[in-house]
């Protein structure tokens, strides 16, 4: 299959904006899925939750455990590098539009990020496996890691750059990688852990998540699908 040539416009209109972040949120939320249900399928029971960290059910002892670390970044690469599928090789303009919204709309510079700070999924997933006792190369395990989220998170954003057509691009697509990040740290890890912390709807309802959690998660799913349309006109066809 040949690439098709994007040449995409996104569209900054508020609404547009707000359902991209939105959006951004909601995949936020599916990647924490992703572990919690790897782990009910590899322990037999859910673990506990809030916006952000898991853990598997207690007394799990699986040696098979460490796949549900790995399950929320695995998610979020895939929908990157389908994002990549559809921004090079889709054949309208609407499949195009999606893809660009996947590579912007998952967490891919604060997975780099967090790996090169030797924190997130990815780091403490490998450390796991390798880690020394005397945690001699936990540095070595840092710079590799960081090295393989890299090499898998940048194609998919090189190819959304090259898409973009709006003016300006450079400062706009540095805006979709960074301010996403810091509303989702300010909201997710601040706002709604906080609210969780002080017992608001903190009661575990289904799949070991707190109800307010899931609230939160049928709240941007329903926004998302009632404005589906959005996903395929995120950004438009540009005169080249």
């Amino acid at each position: 299959m040949t690439p098709s040539t994007s040449n995409l416009k996104i569209q900054l209109t508020f609404k547009n904006l707000l359902l991209f972040i939105v959006f951004f949120f909601l995949m936020h939320e599916l990647h924490e899925l992703a572990h919690i249900i790897t782990g009910r399928v590899i322990c037999g029971c859910w673990g506990t939750r809030d916006f952000n960290v898991w853990q598997t059910c207690a007394g799990c002892n699986s040696k098979y455990m460490i796949a549900a670390t790995f399950a929320g970044p695995l998610f979020t690469f895939i929908m990157l590098w389908i994002g990549r599928y559809f921004l090079k090789y889709g054949t309208t303009v609407r499949y195009q539009s999606f893809g660009l919204l996947l590579i912007l709309g998952n967490m891919q510079f604060g997975r780099m990020y967090m790996a090169a700070m030797g924190s997130g999924d990815e780091v403490w997933g490998v450390r796991s496996l390798f880690l020394n006792a005397d945690h001699s190369n936990f540095q070595t395990i840092k710079m590799i890691t960081f090295l393989i989220v890299t090499v898998i998170c940048v194609p998919p954003l090189i190819t959304a750059y090259k898409a973009i057509a709006n003016k300006k691009k450079i400062l706009l697509f540095i805006g979709f990688l960074i301010f996403p990040l810091i509303l989702d740290t300010i909201m997710i890890l601040i706002v709604l852990n906080g609210i969780l912390n002080k017992g608001f709807l903190n009661q575990e309802w289904i799949m070991g998540t707190p109800f307010l959690t899931t609230l939160w998660f049928l709240g941007c799913a329903l926004i998302v699908g009632v404005n589906y349309r959005f996903l395929g006109n995120f950004a438009i066809g540009a005169k080249k």
